[in-house]
Order: C-alpha cells, then structure tokens, then sequence
C-alpha cells in the first residue's frame, strides 16, 4: 500500500511539472482570431471604413488621425484588457499579456517597444489620444512584429 502512494505521488508530481512546462501562449491563428473577434466588437462603435480599420491592421496610425480612430484604438486596447481606469495603457497589464499571450518569438520585440513607448501618454490630456499615440508609437517601433485587429 505504502508502494502505491509513493507511486501515485511521483506521478501527480510529474505530471504538474509537465502541466507547468506547458507555453500557454497563443498561436498566430489564435491571435488573428482574437484580434478579428475585437475588431468586430469594437468597429461598430465608430464611423471608421474598412479601409481605415486594415490601415489600422497594417500599423499605419496617421499622425493626424480623427476622434473616431483614436476612440477605436482605445476600444481594442479596453478588450485586451491592457488600460488603467484612468483610460491609459498599463505597462504592467500589457507586459502582463505580452508574457501570457504571445509567442515566444514576438515577445522580446513586443516588451522592446513597450518600454520605448511607455511614456507617450503623459503628453496627451484625452484617454482616446493616449492610447492612439502609444499604439502608434508601438507600431512605429517595430511595424514587423506590431499586431493590431
């Protein structure tokens, strides 16, 4: 009997051990899923043409950009859960969801231009021009790894 629980713990030990190895990152597919489910979530909130939200996709966040594509932004960056109540991105929550989200390839790159744009915010008094300005700044950062629905 003692045999058995010896047995039944090493292998209850093993087996949280290889449940901790386990990378829960996303996969591209899944994250391309997910930036497409808040795309369509917060698209029809704004008056933004498709044209303007894949210009959004591809990085490119015009510097004299209106209300509604600000506004946009911030939307997506509300369901990624990654601002502040004050309405600005939270370098803890969006490293946070750096670590637990993204593959191990675009994390590096992704924390690179999280601290180069983590101050960006404080120039702008509108939480809509906050979050656009710091997005955009990421996308300027680092267009080949930036990712936006």
């Amino acid at each position: 009997m003692k045999t058995v629980r010896i047995v039944m713990l090493l292998v209850a030990v093993l087996l949280l051990e290889t449940l901790r190895r386990i990378d829960a990152a996303m996969t591209m597919k899944q994250i391309n899923e997910s930036m497409e489910t808040m795309r369509k979530a917060c698209a029809p909130k704004f008056d933004l043409t498709e044209a303007t939200l894949n210009e959004l996709k591809a990085g490119n966040f015009r510097p004299d950009a209106n209300k509604e594509m600000k506004c946009y932004a911030k939307c997506i960056a509300q369901m990624a859960g990654t601002l502040t109540k004050k309405g600005e991105i939270s370098f803890t929550k969006t490293s946070a969801q750096i670590e637990a989200l993204l593959p191990t390839e675009l994390k590096a790159p992704a924390k690179e231009a999280l601290k180069a744009c983590k101050d960006v915010h404080a120039e702008y008094k509108d939480s809509c021009d906050k979050v656009y300005y710091s997005v955009k700044c990421a996308a300027d950062f680092n267009r080949d790894v930036f990712i936006f629905p």
